[in-house]
């Protein structure tokens, strides 16, 4: 059988990016996408995310290999379905909520036939897709097969990434594979079918909490050197100099570094929803977690003391907060997830009204829908008592931070959340820290 017609349901991020891509290599696609706002964005060739070289991709397979709608068209030949919604946890219970892979299933049975392969993308618990949508599936008839093949792209490099790395797929049958082999053939190089629908689950639920287990590991070797009185970035190095059996990451600083504040909606989630496959002790993967968001509190605390040191009152505290996008490289406009959004919350449970945001890529109106007033650096500079970076966006090194720190309030504390900033402010009489690093003013 060939595949040429391809439905993908749910054009957010995952669904957008394979879209533009599969749409490229020749297969007709018609993206599915029920949210009004975005749809009409997608009509004019304008992702509602920002992505390097996707609005350029769009505009050139618009109505030519790709075609949206708000659902399912009627009288089109569909040989694969792609369900790529999302699939967030509760906030509380940390459970998973599948009632949106639910409806994708639903939306897609009245177009169901014989012989087309339905394949789910969404990060799941392991089992879902034998146990909850295979037997929704199987109510409408024999003959339909089924795949679940991971999206394991960064935010950033996705169209790049899409056609290079290895695309992991678990199948229900042979039948099911050599079809979804087919798909991914045409646009990736490397292919691995593994043996199970669950193995490929579990494949990209481990891929995320064993990064988020490395990054919790280095932020803590950077609180523990912190609370020594110890520069992290000077010890990791150290420790990692022509020592091959140590691959310490560095924790919130740029040179070599990858961990610091860990956010996105991927990170935030994965290894919960990796904890609730299983019934056995998963306290590891529990306590990276923890460690993880708990690094919003602990620059929150240090803020606080400092006002409460410098008698500066809550109420006429001023804060400038930079990086608002969950990471800053590869650039993204992604909020969700977001570490400085948490942390603006934690600022207004404290009474703080004057906060200040800022961010290179987020528009201002979204940076203000978390709550603050965009501003430029410069200005939180002049006027903020805290001043915190959040992310590591390459742009932060184009800045004169020598000049700035000189227009900051004597009384000013400056956290710097990636020690982008350390080298060069050598000698400055500033408050200045990092996650692993503090440097107190004469």
């Amino acid at each position: 059988m060939e595949i040429k017609n391809v439905c993908i349901i749910g054009m957010g991020f995952i669904g957008t990016t394979l879209a533009a891509v599969l749409a490229e290599a020749g297969f007709c696609v018609f993206g599915i996408e029920k949210d009004k706002e975005k749809l009409e964005l997608l009509k004019q060739a304008k992702p509602h995310f920002h992505e390097k070289g996707l609005p350029e991709l769009l505009s050139k397979q618009l109505n030519k290999n790709l075609f949206v709608f708000d659902k399912i068209p009627d009288g089109k030949k569909i040989d694969a379905f792609i369900i790529s919604v999302a699939t967030p946890v509760d906030e509380a219970t940390k459970k998973p909520d599948l009632s949106y892979i639910k409806s994708a299933v639903e939306d897609l049975l009245p177009h169901l036939k014989e012989g087309q392969l339905v394949m789910l993308r969404s990060t799941v618990p392991v089992g879902t897709t034998r146990n909850f949508v295979f037997p929704m599936l199987e109510e409408k008839g024999k003959n339909i097969y089924l795949s679940f093949c991971p999206e394991r792209t960064v935010e950033g490099k996705a169209l790049e990434e899409l056609k290079t790395l290895p695309q992991i797929i678990g199948e229900l049958d042979n039948h099911s594979g050599d079809l979804s082999a087919k798909i991914f053939s045409q646009i990736t190089p490397a292919i691995v079918r593994t043996s199970s629908l669950e193995a490929a689950e579990i494949i990209k639920l481990i891929n995320n909490s064993y990064r988020d287990f490395n990054f919790a590991f280095a932020n803590q070797t950077a609180l523990i050197c912190k609370s020594l009185g110890l520069d992290a970035k000077e010890i990791v190095e150290a420790a990692n100099y022509g020592y091959e059996r140590s691959g310490v990451l560095h924790s919130g600083f740029v040179v070599g570094g990858k961990a610091g504040f860990v956010g996105g909606v991927c990170l935030e989630k994965d290894p919960h929803i990796l904890a609730s496959s299983s019934d056995i002790n998963v306290a590891l993967i529990k306590a990276a977690r923890e460690l993880n968001e708990g690094l919003i509190s602990h620059v929150f605390d240090r803020a606080r003391k400092h006002l409460k040191e410098k008698n500066i009152p809550i109420s006429h505290a001023k804060i400038f907060i930079s990086g608002f996008a969950f990471k800053g490289h590869p650039e993204t406009d992604d909020m969700r997830g977001s570490p400085a959004v948490n942390l603006v919350k934690f600022f207004k449970k404290l009474g703080i009204k004057d906060m200040f945001g800022h961010d290179f890529v987020v528009s201002p109106e979204n940076v203000e829908s978390s709550g603050v007033k965009f501003c430029s650096i410069e200005k939180g500079f002049k006027t903020a008592d805290v001043l915190i970076f959040m992310n590591n966006h390459k742009k932060y090194n184009d800045i004169n931070i020598s000049g700035l720190v000189e227009n900051m309030k004597d009384s000013a504390f400056l956290f710097d959340g990636w020690q982008i900033f350390s080298d060069k402010i050598k000698g400055k009489n500033i408050n200045y820290e990092s996650i692993g690093f503090k440097k107190a003013k004469n």
